[in-house]
């Protein structure tokens, strides 16, 4: 599980895991390199990996854009 949630109204992000949420992270950061990946919810359009929901069951994000350098 792996999940992003904007809180404290909009000027925070937080990152929920488990290891299996670890390792879907940590492999979308070794795949960036001068580029960007997209890691998106099983029923989105880009990389799956990410949970529709917080371990908390609240709406998490659809998807996450990670850029390396200024791309």
């Amino acid at each position: 599980m792996l999940s992003f949630r904007i809180v404290s109204t909009g000027r925070a992000v937080e990152i929920s895991f488990d290891d299996e949420g670890r390792d879907v992270l940590i492999d979308a950061l070794r795949k960036v390199s001068g580029s960007h990946t997209h890691l998106g919810t099983f029923s989105g359009p880009t990389e799956p990996g990410l949970s529709e929901t917080t371990p908390f069951g609240e709406q998490a994000l659809s998807e996450v854009i990670i850029t390396h350098g200024g791309d």
